[in-house]
């Protein structure tokens, strides 16, 4: 697959041609599609790697653990390489591994996963103060709960332009 090509779809095409083979060598390690991962990476910050307002962090928009919009949490993401694009690359799609597995073993069906990846375990149901974690759902209407519906929508224009190309 030429994810290069591919990706010079969303990207200028010398922005692909560095990121593109960093998508494809972590994909391949974690076995998620590394049309996904780029959707992924389009949804959550169009290749640019940078800080989000929410304090999230680079090309796959990775969270340290606690919000980190100060300045010290800045310097924290510094420190762990969350700018440099294969670390970050490499982080989320270990997390996207991660809630693929946990949704499996926990019964969630779909792309569920894409949710968790996007909110985390989610909320307590019915307004509890706390829950297992098991039991926490993402939000699935709204602005928040389209987030798969739009990674996804993504993933699929690239699927297409993918069969479409004369090098499949």
């Amino acid at each position: 697959m030429n994810i290069i090509l591919l990706l010079s779809i969303l990207i200028p095409e010398w922005q692909a041609r560095e990121i593109g083979p960093i998508i494809g060598d972590v994909s391949a390690r974690y076995k998620i599609d590394p049309l996904l991962v780029s959707a992924v990476i389009y949804r959550e910050s169009r290749f640019k790697n940078n800080l989000c307002f929410h304090g999230a962090h680079g090309l796959m928009q990775v969270q340290l653990k606690r919000k980190s919009c100060d300045k010290q949490g800045m310097l924290r993401a510094q420190y762990l390489n969350l700018y440099d694009d294969r670390i970050n690359i490499g982080r989320g799609v270990k997390l996207l591994a991660f809630w693929k597995k946990w949704c499996k073993d926990s019964g969630h069906s779909g792309h569920h996963w894409l949710l968790h990846y996007n909110q985390g375990f989610g909320h307590c149901p019915r307004g509890e103060k706390k829950c297992p974690a098991r039991d926490r759902t993402p939000i699935t209407r709204g602005k928040i709960g389209g987030y798969a519906r739009r990674v996804l929508r993504t993933y699929h224009l690239l699927k297409e332009s993918y069969e479409r190309s004369p090098t499949s």
